[in-house]
């Protein structure tokens, strides 16, 4: 079956002894561009944020050199260097990018709670923390009344809790 036949088409395919043309190396190209664009993205930001707190912690702490020109220069080209380093991870690096890939398309598949069900889910945990606690109480106060009587523990729990307390 010819290329041009085949549902791919594309022109001809190299023979046995020929390479296939090597994929575009330029500086600026993305591997796989359209795809996985919010993950990458995100992956993107928060590690801008990363550098953005990096760049201000060099720039505190170079704060020490009276020249300007080291305490701006030296975090202005980590930035610079580091932006260049993620787009190479998230636009040309292929397993961070088929990793990108793959992670949007799993978070399509993903069945997303309601609002209904999630604040349906969390009135359960408030009630059943509150509910929780309260026995967690009462069973405190239990042991300390159980060792005060057996003579353990010298606490007047009662006149702590409601008033008085020991003088």
């Amino acid at each position: 079956m010819s290329d041009e036949l085949s549902p791919k088409g594309g022109g001809q395919r190299p023979g046995p002894g020929q390479q296939r043309p090597a994929p575009s190396t330029s500086l600026w190209h993305l591997y796989k561009p359209g795809q996985g664009q919010v993950v990458r993205w995100g992956t993107a930001a928060g590690l801008g944020v990363m550098t953005l707190a990096f760049g201000n912690f060099l720039f505190e702490e170079l704060s020490v050199f009276n020249n300007q020109w080291i305490k701006v220069l030296v975090p202005v080209a980590m930035m610079v260097l580091s932006a260049y380093g993620i787009f190479l991870l998230v636009g040309q690096y292929r397993k961070m990018v088929d990793f990108c890939i793959a992670t949007e398309g799993e978070m399509k598949k993903v069945n997303w709670s309601t609002r209904r069900e999630v604040l349906g889910a969390t009135k359960v945990v408030i009630v059943t923390t509150i509910a929780m606690s309260f026995f967690l109480f009462l069973a405190d106060i239990l042991f300390i009344l159980i060792f005060s009587g057996l003579g353990v523990v010298r606490i007047n729990i009662l006149g702590n809790l409601f008033g008085g307390g020991e003088g």
